[in-house]
């Protein structure tokens, strides 16, 4: 009997050992990374994710609906870039003003705000939802947090000579799913 009680000790104190650690602070992740500047400036991060990203992101509050697990994925995958470039455009960049943006705390706000809005269209792709209304409300914030990051940041478009490509799709009523 003691036995069987010495094993289930150690199994329980073995299992919780197994337990994750928490993960540490977004900040710690990034200093013990040496993450100080990234390889290229903030207008091309920006053009590279959140351009791009937020073309997927419109589409369905645009009526532009995913039609198969592969436009699923495009969505899912703009979703996790808005999140991750929110995150990247806290660091600075090689770009003439991009220490002084991220030292501007409301710059931080708005960078953050952009992951938080990548995080709802995430959950929207997660469910599937097609929801045209929600996606659009997203789409507002979106638009809105750029407007106010570009009137207080970069009003001269473009900055670096970063330019994004045409949207003459949207303007023509083409999917940007491809069909």
């Amino acid at each position: 009997m003691k036995l069987r009680i010495a094993i289930a000790v150690i199994a329980v104190a073995s299992l919780a050992g197994c337990q994750p650690a928490e993960a540490p602070a977004p900040e710690a992740q990034a200093d013990a990374a040496g993450l100080t500047r990234l390889p290229v400036s903030l207008n091309a991060a920006m053009v590279g994710m959140v351009d791009h990203s937020a073309d997927y992101l419109f589409a369905l509050g645009n009526g532009d609906l995913p039609r198969n697990d592969n436009d699923w994925h495009l969505v899912t995958s703009s979703a996790y870039e808005m999140m991750l470039g929110g995150a990247v455009i806290q660091v600075p960049g090689s770009g003439q003003f991009d220490r002084e943006w991220t030292a501007n705390p409301e710059w931080q706000t708005l960078a953050r705000d952009l992951t938080t809005i990548g995080a709802q269209a995430l959950a929207l792709s997660e469910s599937k939802s097609t929801d045209v209304d929600e996606w659009r409300k997203v789409g507002d914030r979106l638009i809105q947090n750029c407007l106010a990051c570009h009137a207080k940041f970069k009003p001269e478009i473009p900055s670096d000579g970063v330019l994004r490509g045409s949207t003459e799709r949207q303007s023509r009523g083409i999917s940007i799913f491809g069909y």
